[in-house]
């Protein structure tokens, strides 16, 4: 039993760990909340793109084993090159992640617990 009450607690404490968060400033209404967001993720869009080439502009070079099989080989090029799609994206969602909170609480909002 005690060990049921103790899963309990743990689910529940994950479970406030999970809860929404959203951009809060005294006196702001959710329209010019969304206004201010939406024009710190095109800034940070924007910074993004002066900053980082774009995806395309990547080359992946992988070294192959001379005779192993051309199938092989193009399976391997295309994970390195899903490898760096997928780094490049997370690269991104953080790039833009910090940029709008940097930029949010530049403006005066705080983020909490959507209550």
């Amino acid at each position: 039993m005690k060990k049921i009450v103790v899963l309990l607690f743990v689910l529940l404490i994950a479970l406030m760990a999970c809860a929404p968060r959203v951009w809060y400033k005294p006196g702001a209404t959710s329209n010019q909340r969304d206004l201010d967001l939406r024009a710190c993720r095109y800034e940070a869009e924007a910074r993004f793109a002066e900053q980082v080439p774009p995806l395309s502009e990547f080359r992946v070079c992988v070294d192959v084993p001379w005779g192993a099989p051309q199938e092989l080989e193009l399976k391997v090029r295309d994970a390195a090159g899903e490898a760096v799609r997928r780094q490049y994206e997370d690269y991104h969602s953080d790039f833009v992640g910090s940029y709008i909170h940097d930029c949010m609480t530049r403006k005066g909002y705080l983020l909490v617990e959507e209550k």
